[in-house]
């Protein structure tokens, strides 16, 4: 008997004497033991294989005389009948067999002419186009000795399952390897991921649009259209340029250190607010239409020089003085509440600032004093002779 029509499965009469013949999957395979139950019409004459043929076996008793082997012990008083022949394949060592079905036909062959020893060829008969899944697993060793039952654990591992919808390529540590390392696509999750056995990951997350990287203290986050990253030290380097641009962008710091040979900032409007602050400048220079400083305290501490040694004031305009007769007392430099102002000289006596224009003003005054009966003639001319000195160590004004 042979098949003589391999779209039908039609038996016909055979004349061939080959040894290799065509086997029908009736029971496929079960708990992933790579052994098939097949139909094989050149052996199994008078079966007819129909299109709704099922795998069945039964027991039958035997009656009559029991049998005796040459031990004079009995053999068993039933038969396991059976409509398929359970045949192992001729695989390779290295990778696994495809997912038959029903239906599928195989090469049978007879090993060592023996009729007893079946073996079957996977990928012998291309059904690829009938099955709707498949499995395709694929392995090599990675141990440090030879004869070692092989498993996940200790081999480069591929797997291609269309049933369970991943792909999965993986490697040892078995064998001195740094670390295992692998690779899987869930397609029905749809999800890549890239691991090793440690700490390190990568995912990539379509339904929840993200990509994650890990490593053992950072974390970065891609989620739709924010990134969100942590970790204990970041550093940035670039050449030339960086460049942010964004509607808002907020600090938040408790020590940022700032540093450049040349910066520029340009605001459309500027506010700086803080409990305390230095500016530690050695040249500053404020440029602009008007400045304005509301103070309930102002003091400057700074050596007041200008042009040869003058500072030069073209309008100068103090508000309104409490009281003229209340002294303040200076504080080297400009110092005063609101309304009044002091200039003090050094120990020696020598002016700190002279002001031309104040200068003019007090000659004015000194010369106008003879007007007055108490003014007498020699006390005017020793204030005109102090304002020309210039040798004022305090000036009140208003």
């Amino acid at each position: 008997m042979t098949i003589i029509d391999t779209h039908k499965n039609k038996i016909g009469l055979g004349s061939d004497r080959n040894r290799d013949t065509v086997g029908i999957v009736i029971k496929p395979v079960e708990n992933n033991k790579p052994v098939l139950g097949l139909y094989i019409p050149k052996l199994m004459l008078g079966y007819d294989f129909g299109n709704n043929v099922k795998a069945e076996e039964f027991s039958v008793n035997i009656k009559g005389n029991k049998c005796l082997n040459a031990n004079k012990s009995f053999w068993n008083s039933s038969v396991m009948i059976k409509n398929y022949i359970q045949v192992r394949p001729f695989l390779n060592q290295n990778q696994s067999m495809p997912l038959y079905t029903k239906g599928d036909k195989v090469i049978v062959t007879v090993v060592d002419n023996d009729i007893k020893t079946l073996a079957f060829l996977p990928y012998s008969i291309n059904r690829l186009g009938q099955r709707s899944v498949d499995v395709l697993q694929m392995a090599v060793p990675a141990n440090p000795k030879e004869n070692t039952a092989l498993d996940e654990d200790n081999t480069y591992f591929f797997k291609m399952d269309s049933k369970a919808k991943v792909i999965i390529l993986s490697t040892s540590k078995k064998n001195g390897e740094a670390c295992a390392q692998t690779v899987g696509m869930d397609a029905e999750n749809g999800q890549i991921t890239i691991t090793d056995n440690q700490q390190r990951s990568w995912l990539l997350d379509t339904q929840k649009d993200s990509i994650t990287t890990k490593t053992s203290g950072t974390t970065v986050e891609q989620n739709a259209d924010v990134i969100n990253m942590n970790c204990d030290t970041m550093n940035i380097k670039a050449e030339t340029k960086i460049t942010v641009k964004a509607d808002t962008m907020e600090i938040e710091c408790s020590t940022i250190n700032s540093k450049g040979s040349d910066v520029t900032c340009e605001y459309d409007n500027f506010q700086q607010t803080s409990d305390s602050g230095k500016w530690n400048v050695e040249n500053e220079e404020h440029t602009g239409t008007s400045m304005e400083i509301n103070e309930s305290t102002y003091h400057s501490v700074a050596d007041l020089i200008g042009l040869n040694g003058q500072v030069i004031f073209p309008e100068f305009v103090i508000g309104q003085v409490p009281d003229i007769n209340s002294p303040v007392q200076p504080v080297n430099g400009i110092s005063g509440s609101g309304g009044k102002m002091t200039l003090q000289t050094d120990p020696a006596g020598v002016p700190v600032a002279k002001f031309p224009q104040l200068m003019a003003c007090l000659a004015q005054i000194a010369s106008a004093a003879d007007m007055y009966p108490s003014g007498g003639g020699s006390a005017s001319s020793a204030v005109a002779a102090f304002a020309a000195g210039g040798a004022t160590t305090k000036i009140m004004a208003s």
